[in-house]
């Protein structure tokens, strides 16, 4: 929508916003006017395909990361809690990490 025609459109938007009644004429610009604004709008807020398409890809691959470090992370508390039973079978002082 050029300059001109949002002009034109906004007075039919401020007539319609105060409950006056626009002629059948008048009407069909207003909707056809809002329609398209809707439009753009939409188009500015949906991103394009590819973007949508790389996103998913990162997803995939933040989510894989996060399974394989929780992965790492239960390998490690096992050799943790198997160190610290080692530890006291040595010593018979617990570390007390609570790990």
């Amino acid at each position: 929508m050029d300059e001109q025609q949002y002009k034109i459109w906004r007075q039919l938007h401020r007539r319609v916003a105060v409950g006056e009644q626009l002629s059948d004429e008048e009407q069909l610009v207003y909707q056809s006017g809002l329609a398209e604004l809707e439009a753009e709008e939409m188009a500015a807020l949906s991103p394009a395909d590819g973007e949508w398409q790389a996103l998913r890809a990162q997803w995939r691959e933040l989510a894989a990361r996060r399974q394989e470090l929780a992965r790492q992370e239960t390998i490690l508390r096992a050799r943790a809690t198997e160190l610290e039973r080692q530890y006291l079978a040595l010593t018979h002082y617990p570390i007390g990490l609570e790990i």
